[in-house]
């Protein structure tokens, strides 16, 4: 009787949580993928009873069930929301309802799936005689269980050869030893290892950089405020102006960072940082940069206390979008180039070989990006030739169209050309046996760049289908 008494009151207490949470959360799962807010799965209660467990959904949406009944760490059906519901375990506040209907309780063995409970032996049925609770024995020292699952092992067979065995073991006991008190200290040490177990050290270590950029974002959300408003009012003087950029400062990060991480921000790495994660960027800037100045306004933080017909200074906002926009591509700009350069310096070799690329388009382009890429060797690309007269002196990427075939000779001497690129779909017949000559007189390295050779892996892939080897004549 005096569990049921604790049931209620406490998951009368978490949906009240719930339904304050609700919206946010209810707005992330639906903005990140189709389908519904809620997943209601089938979980096997007190006396072998099925019922409908309730909980937010971390998975997309698929017409039939995908995958096995457990879910391991890196599972591809788990969504970025998901991910993070997971993490900080919000996904099971739904289960409140569950308590409160009486299929749950609030401290007991984990519920089960029915397909994995048939493999329960007849001594652990003894677990089933009890309702299934919201914190476990087993849920407290396995807080972080899908990090124990080996990658690429069945997850089902690994869970019932390994993390099973141990968990019907503590259930047994809790089972056996099942009093008031000693429920009241697993519901304590539940909600201890529930929000310290929200980030270990690996998840740290793993996400180090990622996590960096979020700080350096949210600081500099508040610095391109702070400046705006003093470049505005020429400093911060005392009236209500001033008062008022303390009330938006706050939502300045609110209305960014989520913006930013939901635009994916902060899933780029550094290194590979390209065009489309500036864009992200400059997305994620602007409509942040819209929704601060919406609540502003209808927060009511942008009035001017003194004279209610009087708001905040727009022009601030303004100078805020255009501050933050250089300060957050810049920086990112930043740690790109002085990745690139302490690559360089770690380079053994320190040696590049000059590269031509011979044709322009997209095709030229691609193979700018893969020479770029290359470590061994490493390329400098001079420029291109192109056979289009009109393409002369212009420039790809910015790199200069040098001249023809004709002037690969000039060239040669001119940059100490080492290799040539072919980066032509077709060549006139005649020609590519003239430059095969002069390569081979001036005994340069003459190689085709092929970025669409697809082949099955039962033929074997031969390395002359690979991008850069030696050239064949292109028909």
């Amino acid at each position: 009787m005096l569990n049921r008494i604790v049931d209620l009151v406490v998951s009368l207490v978490g949906l009240l949580l719930l339904l304050v949470m609700l919206p946010v959360i209810a707005l992330l799962i639906k903005l990140d993928s189709p389908g519904p807010v809620f997943y209601v799965s089938r979980r096997v209660g007190r006396g072998g009873r099925i019922f409908r467990m309730y909980k937010f959904r971390t998975m997309y949406e698929t017409p039939k069930p995908v995958g096995a009944s457990v879910s391991p760490q890196g599972d591809p059906r788990v969504t970025e929301v998901g991910r993070w519901l997971r993490r900080l375990k919000l996904n099971e506040f739904p289960q409140f309802i569950n308590v409160l209907k009486g299929d749950m309780t609030l401290v007991g063995p984990r519920p089960e799936a029915p397909d994995l409970a048939i493999h329960y032996p007849p001594e652990a049925q003894k677990i089933f005689s009890v309702k299934p609770g919201l914190v476990g024995p087993s849920q407290i020292l396995g807080r972080n269980e899908e990090e124990l699952y080996p990658r690429g092992e069945d997850p089902v067979k690994f869970y019932l050869e390994h993390i099973l065995p141990h968990k019907l073991q503590m259930d047994l006991q809790y089972v056996e030893n099942k009093t008031f008190l000693k429920d009241m200290a697993y519901l304590v040490k539940g909600a201890w290892v529930t929000l310290a177990g929200a980030v270990s050290r690996q998840h740290l270590t793993d996400n180090l950089t990622q996590i960096l950029m979020l700080g350096a974002d949210t600081l500099a959300c508040l610095v391109s405020f702070t400046m705006a408003h003093y470049i505005r009012f020429g400093g911060f003087p005392a009236d209500p102006s001033t008062q008022a950029f303390w009330r938006i400062l706050p939502l300045t990060v609110l209305a960014r960072i989520p913006l930013l991480y939901y635009f994916g921000c902060y899933q780029t790495l550094i290194r590979y940082l390209g065009l489309n994660d500036l864009k992200k960027v400059f997305k994620g800037i602007l409509w942040g940069t819209l929704l601060l100045v919406v609540l502003s306004f209808v927060s009511g933080s942008s009035i001017i206390l003194e004279s209610k017909s009087q708001s905040y200074s727009r022009s601030v906002f303004f100078m805020d979008y255009f501050i933050l926009t250089v300060m957050l591509g810049g920086y990112r700009a930043f740690l790109k180039t002085a990745y690139q350069r302490y690559a360089k310096g770690r380079d053994p070799q320190g040696v590049k070989r000059v590269a031509l690329i011979w044709g322009t388009g997209d095709l030229g382009l691609w193979c700018l990006r893969y020479l770029e890429q290359c470590s061994n060797p490493r390329y400098e690309v001079v420029g291109f030739i192109d056979d289009d007269p009109s393409l002369q002196y212009k420039r790809l990427d910015g790199l200069r169209v040098l001249g023809d075939h004709h002037h690969l000779e000039v060239l040669v001497q001119l940059y100490h050309i080492q290799d040539i690129f072919v980066a032509l779909s077709q060549i006139p017949p005649g020609r590519l046996e003239r430059v095969q000559e002069l390569c081979h007189r001036l005994n340069l390295t003459l190689s085709r760049f092929q970025p669409h050779v697809v082949q099955e892996m039962a033929a074997p892939v031969m390395v002359a289908d690979q991008p850069g080897t030696p050239v064949y004549p292109v028909h």
